[in-house]
């Protein structure tokens, strides 16, 4: 009996473990957040900016939506504010998540009525695992993590500057257009920092990415992998293969990163990774060594009380 009592301890020990970590680590409302600053897009004609947001919910399957919106640039006769824009990517995702993920709304958009930001945060229970955003308007956006750095947070970016022809036409419908830079400059500032300014006259996407990684010095690399893979849909230019290079910035000590696009020939994928908050502390990773350790325990158990213990008390016996 006082076998069975032991290593029945032992489970009830080991089962609560197990399930105090699938608990212990859902996030509260709010606690994964990226705020957003838009600017009046400098783009001619309509463009396109898009976010994906991605989540979970503990370790089950990852959830998405994308919110799509179109901007008028300053050609048109009721050009896009970027009050406006702001308030169009915030709905933008909520419609999204109403059509793409209506009974798993991880993530909402909120936008500041009268000013140009919106903040994309997660709901009761999950936790992001990536925002991308995507913009061909060339307009100025501004991402922080409020109250945190990117570093404290532990949010690595990625800076992805792709050709805008990817996503202006629609295949048998107009002729595909060059995928080539069209003259102005990629603009990145960290902080109050200097802001640091790439010229694309001339240049491939990639060149941009060596350049500007480069000027950031310690604080990004050049990397052919990208920093998440890209999400990919059929028959969707929306959603666009990874094309060889990005410029990632990693454990960045910073508050603020503010990017800005001034290339009629050009659009930016902006990446947001966040943390696997389950690693630490899922235990379900560990499963496989804590059995190991549990069934050790119990067999030492047994010995010890079949073998050992009985054969001292058999001794015992034999003295008396």
């Amino acid at each position: 009996m006082t076998i069975n009592n032991n290593i029945l301890s032992l489970a009830i020990i080991f089962a609560s473990a197990i399930t105090l970590s699938g608990t212990a680590s859902a996030l509260p409302a709010g606690t994964d957040q990226l705020h957003i600053q838009t600017s009046d897009p400098k783009k001619n004609d309509e463009t396109a900016f898009s976010y994906l947001v991605e989540w979970r919910k503990g370790t089950e399957v990852t959830h998405r939506a994308n919110g799509l919106t179109f901007v008028h640039g300053p050609d048109k006769k009721k050009p896009t504010s970027a009050v406006d824009a702001a308030r169009k990517f915030a709905k933008s995702l909520n419609v999204a998540m109403t059509y793409e993920s209506p009974s798993d709304r991880g993530a909402k958009a909120t936008e500041t009525k009268g000013k140009p930001e919106f903040l994309i945060s997660n709901t009761e229970g999950y936790d992001f695992n990536h925002v991308t955003t995507r913009d061909y308007s060339n307009q100025e956006l501004s991402y922080n993590l409020p109250g945190k750095s990117f570093s404290a947070a532990s949010v690595d970016v990625a800076i992805d500057i792709v050709y805008a022809a990817a996503v202006e036409y629609m295949e048998g419908f107009t002729m595909g257009k060059e995928a080539k830079t069209k003259g102005g400059f990629v603009r990145v500032t960290i902080d109050g920092d200097k802001p640091v300014e790439i010229k694309t006259d001339g240049k491939t996407n990639v060149q941009i990415e060596n350049e500007l990684a480069k000027a950031l010095g310690s604080k990004a690399s050049f990397s052919k992998t990208p920093i998440y893979p890209n999400y990919r849909e059929s028959g969707s230019r929306n959603y666009k293969d990874f094309d060889g290079g990005e410029v990632q910035l990693k454990a960045l000590n910073a508050k603020s990163i503010t990017i800005d696009v001034h290339d009629a020939g050009l659009g930016v994928l902006t990446k947001f990774d966040f943390p696997d908050v389950h690693k630490p502390t899922d235990v379900a990773n560990k499963i496989p060594y804590l059995v190991g350790l549990l069934v050790f325990g119990i067999v030492g158990y047994v010995v010890y009380v079949n073998y050992i213990r009985d054969k001292g008390e058999e001794e015992d016996q034999e003295v008396g």
